[in-house]
């Protein structure tokens, strides 16, 4: 098997910085000794949806079978990128109370069944409408939801196992494709 060791790309949300975020900070320090954990600043408030979609195109098509994590915005840019780049990357994403409404101007794209996606959305978010999110998701991604956490996820700990066990179906599909 290849020690090469994988990558997880976190994108923070809109108002974030890779500095700020504090899912951003709990998924470096739990998961950095074992992967290689990239945090791009890709400028969600100063960047046009072109400007960043052709960033993060430049910045994540280097890592295949990575595995991005997005928070609110950066759940929407996780998902997009997922879905835009080549299959052959063999991308997955967890997206956490991804944010879908910054661009309403631009179609979301439905998610393939081909693509491991997991879904992650606190019931009680006050900026997303979780049930939407839920339904988009239902029959193609792995869906967690819990009562309370807010937007920013008070509690770091679902992220964290939600991360790792994304990480650990990957690993698996990747031992079964390999004859391991």
């Amino acid at each position: 098997m290849n020690n090469e060791r994988q990558t997880i790309i976190f994108l923070h949300g809109k108002q974030s910085t890779p500095e700020g975020s504090g899912s951003g900070k709990a998924i470096r320090e739990h998961f950095s000794n074992e992967y290689n954990v990239l945090i791009p600043d890709y400028k969600p408030m100063e960047r046009t949806h072109g400007e960043i979609e052709a960033y993060l195109k430049e910045y994540i098509s280097p890592h295949p079978g990575a595995l991005i994590v997005g928070i609110s915005l950066g759940g929407y840019w996780a998902y997009r990128m997922t879905c835009t780049l080549p299959a052959s990357l063999g991308l997955s994403c967890v997206l956490l109370n991804p944010y879908f409404y910054n661009y309403p101007a631009i179609e979301v794209p439905m998610p393939p069944k081909t693509i491991p996606i997991t879904v992650v959305v606190n019931l009680d978010d006050d900026l997303i409408n979780p049930q939407e999110v839920i339904k988009r998701f239902q029959s193609t991604a792995t869906i967690r939801a819990f009562e309370t956490g807010g937007h920013r996820f008070k509690d770091k700990t679902p992220i964290v196992r939600e991360v790792a066990t994304a990480l650990k179906k990957i690993r698996n599909v990747k031992n079964f494709d390999q004859g391991d």
